[in-house]
């Protein structure tokens, strides 16, 4: 023969831990006169047919007291439908704050200037406590249905690593890494009004950590030593070092000739690229200058235009040109001079007789 369970008329958080955030009583059969009792730092929910009747703050409540409107309205119905005693849930949720760990992988880009996706690991720390129980119920609780301390924590974990992953995948990995405290703080600035529409308060979040694959820190790693605007000095060498790859591995002569043709060639036009957007310097040429009576051109200085004849504006500022003796009305003599007739300046290294003379003016040719 077996006795029935005989129920309490009270009802508290059993054995509550310092970790726990939320306990529901184990019978929905509230029976009339019982009291309900609710420690410091959590609250006590009210649930009949899956609706939130009402929030009961610490301290010891009696179902029937007057001095709780909804609770005596409750009462009051289920006497109604001659329920003695009548179903409801009673739900304690904690108040203290509480710690918890996140994980991620996902991808992110490289660097402002080289936006190659590479593979994003990170882990962190974060503080949350339920600050608006109402709303943590209808956005939480009343999705999932569960209402225990694991299943509040896993829903925290997944969610606070879903919306990390999404602030930090709009980030650069470069910048991350080389200020975690300055991404921790931005990227709780961003994540932060998610938990607030769901009743939680996030007090803190710190990432203690990121990383990347081998493969893809050798990617940054080459990068930043061989970075130029845009990454091309470093696509240039990631061509370069393949090719490489391709020519030792071959195993044909022709391959190798076309490689020891191509390699130095290659690695003498990527030593040439200015890297860091530094331009090399010009290697100094001679200068030309234009003739203002005909055009041709000679190089500077010049005291006569090796076209026309006639003074640079130079010379003919200093000293206007005296022409030789004997040379004036006089015909140019013909054939190839070695010196000039008029003044004698040699000439035999000029490529060939100039119409005029470079020195005196006179005509030759």
């Amino acid at each position: 023969m077996f006795m029935a369970e005989k129920k309490s008329n009270v009802v508290f958080w059993e054995s509550q831990g310092p970790d726990d955030i939320i306990y529901r009583s184990p019978h929905d059969d509230l029976r009339t006169i019982t009291s309900v009792t609710v420690p410091e730092h959590a609250v006590a929910l009210f649930l009949r047919d899956g609706k939130l009747e009402g929030v009961l703050e610490p301290g010891r409540h009696v179902v029937t007291s007057a001095n709780v409107p909804w609770l005596t309205k409750l009462y009051n119905l289920a006497l109604g439908y001659k329920e003695t005693p009548f179903k409801v849930w009673v739900v304690y949720i904690s108040l203290k704050m509480f710690n918890g760990r996140w994980g991620i992988r996902s991808m992110i880009k490289a660097a402002q200037e080289y936006e190659v996706p590479i593979v994003l690991m990170g882990n962190g720390d974060f503080q949350f406590r339920i600050t608006d129980v109402p709303l943590f119920y209808t956005q939480v609780l009343g999705g999932t249905n569960s209402y225990t301390t694991g299943d509040v924590n896993q829903f925290m974990k997944s969610f606070i690593s879903e919306q990390i992953t999404q602030q930090m995948n709009s980030q650069y990995y470069m910048d991350i890494m080389n200020n975690l405290e300055k991404a921790s703080t931005s990227t709780k600035i961003l994540v932060e009004p998610y938990f607030t529409q769901r009743g939680i308060e996030l007090l803190s979040l710190k990432i203690n950590e990121v990383s990347t694959t081998d493969e893809d820190r050798k990617k940054v790693f080459d990068y930043l030593q061989f970075s130029s605007k845009n990454g091309e000095a470093f696509k240039r060498y990631a061509v370069m070092d393949r090719m490489a790859d391709a020519i030792g591995n071959s195993e044909g002569g022709a391959a190798m000739g076309t490689g020891m043709l191509l390699f130095p060639q290659m690695y003498q036009q990527l030593n040439q690229q200015p890297l860091g957007g530094v331009q090399p310097q010009a290697q100094p040429q001679a200068t030309k200058v234009m003739c203002p009576s005909c055009g041709a051109l000679n190089d500077y200085p010049y005291r006569f235009c090796n076209g026309c004849g006639k003074p640079s504006p130079q010379t003919a500022a200093q000293q206007p040109p005296q022409p030789a003796p004997g040379a004036a009305g006089g015909a140019p003599p013909a054939g190839r001079f070695k010196s000039c007739p008029y003044c004698g300046q040699d000439i035999s290294g000029l490529p060939k007789t100039p119409k005029f003379c470079p020195y005196c003016s006179e005509q030759l040719s």
